[in-house]
């Protein structure tokens, strides 16, 4: 809700007193808007968070709160109140990486194509 990823999460890094949780141990913390790793962290530290709390509680291995928590964070919609359910589908409309791709290389190869034309016309 804050923003922050905080880099290295596990289950040391969590101590409950009487109101709950707290998460310690944060000088590794990154800035979720300003950093390109931010969503691999947050899905790491939650991960091995569910792992370790599997052994436990082993309902919890089947669930993905680590990407409803990255797409709420991304919709604007992660706050306090909200409440997770762990049972997460990826949308259909998902980015098309192989598509963003070819269009990077098309655009590499047009350049290539004008500089070698450049080249062409100083002879």
């Amino acid at each position: 809700c804050e923003g922050l990823i905080h880099g290295d999460l596990s289950e040391f890094n969590v101590l409950v007193d009487a109101d709950g949780p707290v998460i310690i141990d944060l000088p590794q913390a990154v800035d979720a808007a300003a950093n390109q790793s931010a969503r691999a962290m947050l899905l790491r530290d939650v991960a091995n968070l569910r792992d370790y709390y599997g052994q436990f509680a082993p309902e919890l291995l089947g669930t993905r709160y680590g990407e409803e928590i990255w797409a709420r964070y991304e919709a604007g919609e992660l706050h306090p109140e909200l409440t997770l359910t762990g049972d997460w589908t990826d949308p259909e409309d998902a980015a098309d990486v192989d598509a963003v791709l070819a269009e990077i290389q098309a655009a590499i190869d047009e350049e290539e194509a004008r500089r070698e034309r450049m080249a062409g016309e100083d002879d």
